[in-house]
Parts: structure tokens; C-alpha cells; sequence
């Protein structure tokens, strides 16, 4: 990807375009769980920015133009973001910015589309498959049921008020909850306090669909101590509840 260079106006054709850009769901990290509409983006833009810590790189080798600008997100910052912003307004350059997972979860999105818009781009939004989806298709479960089932499916983090988990995990759902970091014991803790068995199955879907990925059945009492012994603290969501407890062909029984 080293050949990729810096667009500028004069290496724009002289037609010029109509600024743009996308915010496309890159999916949970695997090159081949984009939507075609995100693949098509990533193959008309000028520039791609990228999740770089959470998305492989193939994703953008594999669907981006050769001759695009490629700006992995980090090392760029939000200043270099609104440059590249100001550039397209500009130069008529298109832009696609490939978000983890889907953009409407657990981003800045609407934040970004203002502004984007306030100059004068054109702003398309394409939705993307969750590391949530992509831990369920792998235990071959559903989530929800319709329409004998109103139990809810909750989405969370683990970062922010530990009471709000255990107030969520009084619903007796099924809960995802991404983004647990070093709280794995409290998350363990609160989970129990909410109303979950300390015996229900939970499990731990690391860098989900990538090279590295590991999936973990244990019991809800032993959340942190795995997480810990399998160096599971980042890039992981954990899956608890009622979808679990049916078991299913790729959930195994806790150890």
C-alpha cells in the first residue's frame, strides 16, 4: 500500500466532481464481510480512511483504487480528518471512511456528517455487519425470536456507570457488550448483581472474524479470569443471556 499517493488538484482529471463522501460499515474486520455497496465506495474514492486498529488491512487493499490516498485512523488525528474534509470540498475529491462494524454504533457519526456538511459535501451513510452479528452467525444462534419471545436484545459497553449494567441486566435479555477493556471483573460482578446466574454461559468473541480471532465459552463466574488468562481485554465483546442458555451448535458447554 506504500505506493499510494497524496491527491491534489492537480492530479485531479479536469472534470471535476461534486465533492463526497461515504461513511461505510467496514464490518467487524474480515475483507469479505463488507457490504458490495461498501466495496463499490472503497473502489470510487479518492480517499480512504481507515480503522486501522480494528480492521484488517485487507480490507482496504482489497477493495480500494490503487491510486487512492490511503490515511489509516490512528496515527491520523481529527485535525487530519477535517483537512482531508477541507481538501474535498476543494478539490472535488471523493472520500469513503471505513467505520468499524456499523456506523450508527458506537461512533461519532453524526457528528462527522455535520461536519462534512457544513462544507458542502455530500454525505452517504452504508451500513455494516457488527462484531455481534459476526459472533452469532459463528455460534449458529439467533439473537431474538418472533414472535414467541419478547426478551430484549440489549447492546452496550463495558466502559461508563456500572450501575447502568446491572439495571440493564435486570431485563433477563440477551446482552452484547463491546468494548470491556480492563472491566472485565466488574463487568463480571455487576452482570451477577443485575439478575444473571453466576453458572450462565457467556462468551468471549475476540478480533472476531480477523486472523487473530479467539471465541470463549465459560461460565458468567469465571468472565474475568478468562479474559485475563487469555490476554482478552481489548477488541473483545461478550455475549450473555437468554440467546446462550438454549445452547446451540456452536456453543460449547462452559468448562
Amino acid at each position: 500500500m506504500s505506493g499510494h499517493a497524496v491527491l491534489t488538484a492537480a492530479t485531479m482529471t479536469s472534470d471535476r466532481r461534486a465533492p463526497k463522501i461515504w461513511f461505510l460499515g467496514g464490518g467487524p474486520g474480515a475483507e469479505d464481510l463488507l457490504t458490495v455497496r461498501a466495496a463499490r465506495a472503497l473502489a470510487q474514492a479518492d480517499v480512504v480512511l481507515w480503522g486501522k486498529n480494528l480492521l484488517s488491512d485487507a480490507v482496504v487493499s482489497e477493495h480500494a483504487r490503487r491510486d487512492a490516498e490511503l490515511v489509516p485512523w490512528p496515527p491520523a488525528t481529527k485535525a487530519d480528518i477535517e483537512a482531508i474534509y477541507d481538501r474535498a470540498a476543494t478539490d472535488g475529491l471523493h472520500v469513503a471512511w471505513l467505520l468499524w462494524g456499523d456506523p450508527s454504533l458506537f461512533s461519532s457519526l453524526r457528528e462527522e456528517v455535520q461536519k462534512a456538511g457544513a462544507r458542502g459535501l455530500d454525505c452517504e451513510v452504508v451500513p455494516g455487519i457488527s462484531a455481534f452479528n459476526a459472533a452469532a452467525a459463528m455460534l449458529a444462534i439467533e439473537l431474538t425470536k418472533a414472535p414467541e419471545s419478547s426478551r430484549p436484545l440489549i447492546l452496550t459497553q463495558g466502559r461508563g456507570d456500572p450501575v447502568a449494567i446491572r439495571d440493564l441486566a435486570a431485563h433477563g435479555g440477551t446482552m452484547a457488550i463491546f468494548m470491556i477493556a480492563e472491566l472485565a471483573e466488574e463487568l463480571q460482578r455487576e452482570l451477577i448483581a443485575g439478575g444473571y446466574e453466576p453458572q450462565a454461559r457467556c462468551v468471549i468473541a475476540h478480533k472476531i472474524t480477523r486472523d487473530e480471532e479467539v471465541m470463549v465459552t465459560c461460565r458468567l463466574d469465571e468472565l474475568a479470569a478468562t479474559v485475563a488468562a487469555g490476554s482478552l481485554d481489548s477488541h473483545s465483546l461478550v455475549l450473555v443471556g437468554a440467546a446462550l442458555e438454549e445452547g446451540g451448535p456452536g456453543v460449547t458447554a462452559p468448562a
